[in-house]
């Protein structure tokens, strides 16, 4: 184990303990902090709360500042410990006495390898001091363990603070902390001591094992304006705590007071059962209700990382819930929190936290639902986790980052629960991910071939599974393996499985790690939710298998996954003349816009497949090229990932003439003679004169039915050319019957040709609209000018009838029917009397009659409505200068601007405070003025507000916006003295 310093170095850092998390057959709100992992422990599996019921903290005998004297350290510690003993908590903290010395950077140094403290607060004399509490008068120790600077009071909420629990026992209980606070950050002002007994509390909160609870969340997000009810409810270990600028406890009412969460998770830990309890407790289920049981996926399999909440009836009238929840729990906080993979191995025993049993997998648990004015009535709903809530300010143990909910909440109300009992119940997350089939993916003995065209779908089904593909592979080739997760709606996604990737040889043993090449940690592209690995060039033909894992082992329904193997494995021709010339890529994995690079020097991409790119090689004298083989790469610039073939292209320089294609129809129609014609160009040797007069034959092959001719050629499918002065030879082009259509030119000296393949169809006929959607506030109207775009073979279609149509309440088209002009446009006024919340509103715009595109208003409902000051919320003038214009953004939840919203702004000027004073309160600033005024955003979504300036005074102007039911912003300007 560890030594103290050790781990206090490595965990005030990252604040992650060596310890494992699981579920336990008592219930918990939230979330434990520590459970045992299944080394050093008799027993894996076990929630972690301190060896003894009275746990004694041991305080450094010097000051705290030199404006906070030790006593007074010593009672504002007292204060901070002592609202953690409760009656329904068989816990009593106290103060044992004092450290042997005043720890400083004086009897505290790094060895080399530890940092190392003085003997008695080591981990190591835990049994006669288990929490040592240190004044770090001048910051040196909070520098020497975060690095230098560290201590400096612009990082009070950060490192005014700091703890570490340090030892744990093999028999799963928690031995040894030390806490460390900041002196630099305890100054004169009363409000830096109240800040730092606030933060104090929340540290023997984590200390003695609770982890963070995400409850009322909205109070930290801001969606909503908080009341002083909801404040009553939102748990005292908040995870973030970061709302209130530097003093923190002033976001609370009564910041030093637990709520029913915290007491919930208290209960769970340091439970008071018939065989415990002593004077002054009370049994921890008295006038409560435990609740616990599983949150499931449809298919049965349990769903972790989501938040529980409970909510109690209001009064006798059964319809009736209070406003808010009051205790919650995290799911599958006690499941494996990191089984590792194949591709990075196991993970330690000490860091893989959780038990495998399925019943963890989704488990949630509620201590302490305490009584109220009902209690036998409880509805529980569930909730994503804040993706904030992760590493530090994780809601419990959790190792990954937070997965974000599969489906719509669930809801459940349980009705006649008696206090004093606990209850099981499942929850069903019934719009969640309903299958759980991953398909063939093979095994590691036998894994299966990739799609042939190089891109595949595939699904982490269940926890531990791994997905085992095949792919084989030509010597000298370099290549690229991508894998993006992805949500139910197939987008990527950051927030659900964290795909690792693996590669061995297929004549590798099972077992081992990746001997070609590997990712061990997600997400390392440019692109959103995708791993990437660049695979090296083997010096032989060879055939790999791949594994796709999750990086931490998991494996759920909604864990799906898109790959793509991006591999060039042959060309031809791999020979040309000095003036470059046509060259056609096979591979897989290939997609529309992908580069050509030969010798570093870009090629002209001519088409596009999965499986074959036509392209036009630079001549010789611009690839820079010898007489030894030269690269072809093929590159997509959106995602990073390449292949190569190495040493694949000769330019023989030899003097013959050569030919490029210079244009070629980008598609045929049945009877018609396509605009652009099949052309090309030769060249002589030196690939930059053009020959005059060259003979070039043309011969036209169709595939599945398709079928052209040469119009100059007397409508037959093949004929002799000549070039022209500038080198060129040419032929129109006329579509026969629909299909492949493929045209050849050759040169008759040097045999070289070129060709392209072009699809014989029906005239193409499209009709767009740009942009498709519109958002508008319930209750407000509204007009915009609508225009479709229409568009056949690729030309605007002028004089084409168009015809305007919807079937939503409240819109009206005018006109409804009209002629697209010259650029194929037609264009209608689409006015809007009112617009219902939640509402989907369409016009459809036709031409042809059966060529359409549609036009969509949504009507965002109040709860949607969000708001967010964008430009000048932190303007400062010096006085007699005029604040500049503060500009609000209302938005709808996804970000999209919202027209027609009513903002009610708030305006108070308090005029500017001084400094407080050494000692006595703080003189509070008189309010100069206020308002209050009803705005309306505009077409964009903006409320543009001019600060609520008085003249000639010093003062900070506060701002507050909020509209809908849930949206709030604030801003402040200060005008200085």
């Amino acid at each position: 184990m560890l030594s103290t310093s050790a781990r206090f170095f490595r965990l005030v850092l990252r604040l992650a303990v060596v310890c494992a998390i699981v579920y336990a057959a008592k219930a918990w709100a939230g979330g434990p902090r520590f459970v045992s992992g299944t080394s050093g422990y008799n027993k894996p599996g076990v929630v972690m709360s301190w060896y003894t019921g009275q746990p004694l903290y041991f305080t450094d005998p010097g000051d705290l500042s030199s404006s906070v004297s030790h006593a007074q350290a010593d009672a504002m510690v007292a204060a901070a410990a002592g609202i953690w003993n409760v009656p329904t908590a068989n816990l009593m903290l106290a103060q044992g006495g004092a450290l042997a010395e005043h720890v400083s950077s004086t009897n505290t140094y790094f060895n080399g390898t530890d940092v190392v403290f003085p003997a008695d607060v080591e981990a190591t004399n835990y049994q006669n001091i288990q929490i040592a509490v240190i004044y770090d008068t001048d910051g040196s120790v909070i520098d020497l363990l975060l690095g230098s600077g560290a201590s400096d009071p612009s990082g009070c909420l950060q490192n005014g603070v700091i703890e570490s629990v340090d030892s744990f026992g093999v028999t799963a209980v928690i031995q040894h902390a030390v806490i460390v606070l900041n002196g630099r950050c305890a100054g004169s002002n009363p409000q830096q001591l109240t800040q730092m007994q606030y933060q104090l509390t929340r540290t023997f909160g984590r200390v003695l094992g609770l982890a963070w609870s995400q409850l009322n969340d909205s109070i930290f997000t801001g969606t909503s304006p908080a009341t002083k009810t909801e404040e009553a409810f939102w748990p005292l270990m908040h995870p973030i705590d970061v709302l209130c600028g530097t003093y923190t406890y002033q976001c609370m009412q009564n910041a030093f007071t637990l709520r029913p969460d915290d007491l919930s998770a208290l209960a769970q830990l340091y439970p008071v059962t018939a065989a415990n309890a002593q004077p002054g407790k009370k049994l921890s289920s008295s006038d409560a209700i435990t609740l616990l049981g599983p949150l499931n996926f449809p298919t049965g399999q349990g769903m972790e990382l989501v938040n529980v909440t409970a909510r109690r009836l209001e009064a006798t009238v059964d319809t009736y819930l209070e406003p808010y929840p009051i205790v919650s729990s995290t799911t599958g906080f006690g499941y494996l929190e990191n089984g590792g993979s194949v591709v990075s191995g196991a993970e330690t025993a000490a860091a893989n936290a959780g038990g495998t049993q399925a019943a963890l997998e989704g488990g949630w648990s509620m201590a302490r639902i305490p009584g109220g004015p009902r209690t036998d009535w409880i509805q529980f709903q569930t909730e994503s986790i804040n993706p904030l809530y992760y590493g530090d300010y994780a809601v419990g143990a959790y190792q990954r980052p937070v997965i974000s909910m599969s489906g719509a909440p669930a809801v459940l109300l349980l009705k006649g629960l008696n206090p004093g009992y606990t209850f099981k119940e499942t929850l069903m997350q019934a719009a969640g991910a309903s299958s759980c089939s991953p398909g063939s993916d093979g095994t590691a003995t036998s894994p299966a071939a990739i799609d042939p065209s190089g891109w595949w779908s595939g699904l982490l089904c269940s926890t531990g599974h791994t997905s085992w593909w095949s792919q084989s592979v030509q010597a000298n080739r370099t290549w690229t393996i991508e894998t993006t997760s992805v949500d139910e709606a197939g987008a990527p996604s950051p927030q659900k499985a964290q795909l690792v990737v693996g590669v061995w040889n297929s004549t590798d043993p099972t077992g081992t790690l990746p001997t070609v090449a590997g990712q061990a940690v997600a997400m390392n592209s440019m692109s959103l939710g995708m791993t990437q690995v660049q695979m090296p060039a083997t010096t032989t033909n060879a055939t790999l298998r791949i594994a796709v894992a999750d990086q931490f082992g998991g494996g759920r329904p909604d864990f799906a996954y898109n790959a793509r193997v991006l591999y060039a494995d042959s060309m031809l021709p791999v020979t040309l003349g000095a003036g470059g010339g046509q060259i056609t890529i096979t591979g897989i994995g290939f997609k529309q816009g992908n580069q050509v690079m030969v010798d570093g020097v870009p090629a002209t991409v001519i088409s596009w497949t999965a499986t074959q790119i036509v392209a036009t090689a630079p001549t010789k004298g611009a690839a820079q090229a010898g007489t030894a083989p030269v690269d072809v790469e093929v590159l997509d610039a959106s995602t990073g990932g390449s292949t190569t073939m190495q040493a694949i292209l000769t330019y023989t320089g030899q003097s013959v003439d050569t030919i490029v294609l210079v244009s070629a129809p980008t598609s045929l129609e049945t009877g018609t003679v396509a605009a652009t014609p099949f052309a090309v160009r030769v060249y002589q040797p030196d690939g930059v004169t053009p020959a005059v007069g060259a003979t070039v034959n043309f011969v036209v092959t169709g595939s599945g039915g398709g079928g052209a001719v040469l119009t100059n050629c007397g409508g037959g499918v093949g004929c002799v050319g000549t070039t022209d002065a500038t080198g060129l030879a040419q032929q129109p082009v006329q579509g026969v019957s629909a299909g492949s259509v493929t045209i050849t030119a050759t040169e008759a000296s040097s045999g070289a040709s070129v060709h392209a393949t072009i699809l014989d169809t029906d005239p193409v006929r499209t009709v767009t609209i740009s942009p498709t959607t519109q958002y508008l506030a319930a209750g407000a109207s509204g007009s915009w000018s609508v225009a479709l775009t229409a568009m056949q073979d690729g030309s605007p279609a002028a004089g084409a009838a168009a015809a305007w149509s919807t079937a939503a309440a409240g819109l009206t088209l005018a006109p409804a029917t009209g002629t697209t002009n010259s650029a194929g446009v037609s264009t209608v006024l689409v006015n809007v009397n009112t617009v219902a919340g939640g509402t989907t509103n369409v016009v459809g715009g036709c031409v042809w009659s059966s060529s359409c595109a549609t036009w969509t208003l949504y009507g965002v409902a109040q709860p949607q409505w969000m708001v967010t000051a964008t430009t000048g919320a932190l303007q400062s003038v010096t006085m007699g200068a005029s604040l500049g214009a503060v500009t609000f953004l209302v938005t709808d939840r996804a970000g999209h601007a919202l027209p027609g919203a009513t903002v009610n702004i708030d305006q108070a000027s308090y005029a500017w405070e001084d400094p407080c004073p050494s000692d006595g309160p703080c003189a509070s600033a008189p309010v100069l003025a206020a308002t209050h005024t009803l705005e309306v955003s505009d077409a964009n979504g903006l409320v543009q507000v001019a600060p609520l300036q008085v003249a000639n005074v010093p003062q900070v102007v506060k701002i507050a916006a909020s509209t809908g039911t849930q949206g709030f912003a604030t801003a402040a300007v200060s005008v200085t003295p």
